[in-house]
C-alpha cells in the first residue's frame, strides 16, 4: 500500500504579552509541535495604562498594540491573522480537581460516544463546584463569567495512568481537570481589544498558568513580581492547583521611594539591590507585601503542605532583598506548614527550547521568559487540536451552556 506524505500548512500566530511596564509582540509559526520564531518587538508602556488590575487607557494600548503589530508585519512581511493574548488583568479563577467515575458496562471498549457523556458528566460536577466557590468569593454568577481554560491533566482507567483512553477496557475511570474562569466584562474588553486591532483571537492565555509547565520541580511555589501586581502560582504532585495575584508590584516601591528621593525611575530601580539605599522603604514595601502573600498562599494551600521550592520571576524578581524576605519569612504566622527549608530554583529553558526550531542566540537573550512560556502553551494547544479528550471537554464544555474562549 501507497502512503501520501501530508503537507501539513503552519500556523502563524501572533503573542501579545500586555505587560503594565511592557507591550512585547512576536510572530511564530508552529508546524509538527515546531516552533519557529519570525519577529518579535517591545513597546514602552506608560505605567499610568493599568492600575489595581485594570486598564485605565485602553485606546492607547489598542494603539500601541496595533502599532507593534503593523511593525512586525512590515519586518516579517506576512500578514498576522490571528493573535494569542495573555491575561493581564487582576480576577482570575481557577480550579483543579480529581472526579471518579464508574463505567455500567467495563468489559465494553471506550468509544467517542461514552467518552462525551462521561466527559459532560465529570465536567458539570468541576464547574459546579467552581461556579459555587466564585460566587461565594466573589459574588459572581455562572453568567458573569467566560471559560479561558480546559485541560484533562490525567486520566487513570483501574489506577493506570492511559495517554489514550479510546478503545480501552475498564470500571473505574478518574479524572484530574482543570478550568480557568475570568469575569466576562474583562473576556469582553479583551475581546473589544481584538476587534479594535482588527485580528482574531486564537486564545486568551493566563500566563500565571504557563509559567507552570517549564520546571522539573513536581511541587513548586511560582512568583511573578510584577510593575503593577504579584502572581502566584501553586503546583503540586505535577499539577497546577492554584493561582492568584496580589494587587502590589514592584512599582508600588519605587513610587514611593521617588516622593522621598530626588532620583530617576531607572535610579531607584539600579539601586534596589543596594543595602545602602532605601532601607526604610523597602522594609515598609515588604511589610505590606509580604502580608498579603501571606495570606493569600495560605488560601491557596489549604491544609496542602507548602513545597520547599520557590522560583521568583518577573520584573521585581531580580531583587535580592524579596528572596532574602521570603527566606526568612514567618510563615507559621500565617499557618503555612513547612516542612523544609524553602530552596529557589530556576525555570528549565530545556523545557522551552527543545519545541524550538533554528532560535538563534540573540533571539534567547532577548526574548523574556513570559513571552517564551505563551509560545509553548500556544504550541501544545494547537498539537492537541485533533486530541480526543480535548475534542470531547469542549463539546462538553458547550453541552453545557458555557462558552469556552
Amino acid at each position: 500500500m501507497a502512503f501520501t506524505k501530508k503537507n501539513i500548512p503552519s500556523k502563524i500566530l501572533c503573542i501579545i504579552d500586555i505587560g503594565s511596564y511592557k507591550l512585547r509582540v512576536c510572530a511564530a509559526s508552529f508546524k509538527n509541535k515546531e516552533i519557529k520564531i519570525l519577529g518579535y518587538t517591545e513597546k514602552r508602556q506608560d505605567i499610568s495604562f493599568f492600575s489595581n488590575g485594570e486598564c485605565r487607557n485602553l485606546p492607547a494600548l489598542c494603539e500601541n498594540i496595533a502599532e507593534s503589530i503593523a511593525k512586525l508585519e512590515e519586518s516579517c512581511d506576512i500578514k498576522l491573522d490571528q493573535i494569542v493574548i495573555n491575561y493581564p488583568f487582576g480576577e482570575l479563577f481557577l480550579s483543579s480537581k480529581k472526579i471518579n467515575y464508574k463505567r455500567k458496562l467495563p468489559h465494553n471498549t471506550l468509544q467517542k460516544e461514552e467518552l462525551e457523556t462521561i466527559m459532560q458528566s465529570v465536567e458539570k460536577l468541576c464547574l459546579k463546584h467552581l461556579a459555587s466557590e466564585v460566587d461565594r468569593l466573589y459574588g459572581l454568577s455562572p453568567q458573569d463569567i467566560q471559560i479561558i481554560l480546559s485541560r484533562v491533566n490525567s486520566v487513570t482507567i483501574d489506577g493506570m495512568k492511559q495517554k489514550k483512553v479510546i478503545g480501552k477496557t475498564g470500571e473505574h475511570l478518574r479524572f484530574s481537570l482543570l478550568n480557568a474562569f475570568i469575569p466576562r466584562s474583562k473576556h469582553n474588553l479583551l475581546a473589544q481589544i481584538g476587534n479594535v486591532v482588527g485580528k482574531k483571537i486564537y486564545k486568551i492565555l493566563p500566563t500565571e498558568y504557563c509559567i507552570t509547565k517549564i520546571f522539573q520541580e513536581k511541587n513548586i511555589v511560582i512568583i511573578n513580581i510584577g510593575a503593577t501586581q504579584t502572581s502566584i502560582s501553586l503546583k503540586v504532585d505535577d499539577e497546577v492547583v492554584a493561582i492568584s495575584k496580589i494587587g502590589i508590584g514592584i512599582n508600588d516601591l519605587v513610587n514611593k521611594i521617588s516622593q522621598h528621593h530626588d532620583e530617576t525611575r531607572a535610579a531607584i530601580i539600579s539601586k534596589l539591590n543596594n543595602d545602602e539605599y532605601f532601607q526604610l522603604e523597602k522594609a515598609n514595601f515588604l511589610n505590606i507585601w509580604g502580608e498579603s502573600f501571606g495570606i493569600t498562599l495560605k488560601e491557596m494551600l489549604g491544609d496542602i503542605i507548602c513545597p520547599k521550592y520557590f522560583f521568583v520571576g518577573g520584573g521585581g524578581g531580580n531583587n535580592v532583598f524579596i528572596a532574602e524576605y521570603l527566606q526568612n519569612f514567618s510563615y507559621a504566622k500565617h499557618d503555612i506548614r513547612m516542612l523544609n527549608t524553602i530552596e529557589f530554583v530556576q525555570e528549565d529553558m530545556s523545557l522551552v527550547l527543545d519545541c524550538m526550531k533554528s532560535i538563534s542566540i540573540e533571539d534567547i537573550k532577548k526574548i523574556p521568559l513570559d513571552m517564551f512560556v505563551l509560545l509553548r502553551e500556544s504550541n501544545h494547544l494547537i498539537s492537541r487540536e485533533h486530541d480526543t479528550l480535548s475534542i470531547s471537554l469542549k463539546t462538553a464544555i458547550k453541552n453545557l451552556g458555557y462558552i469556552s474562549s
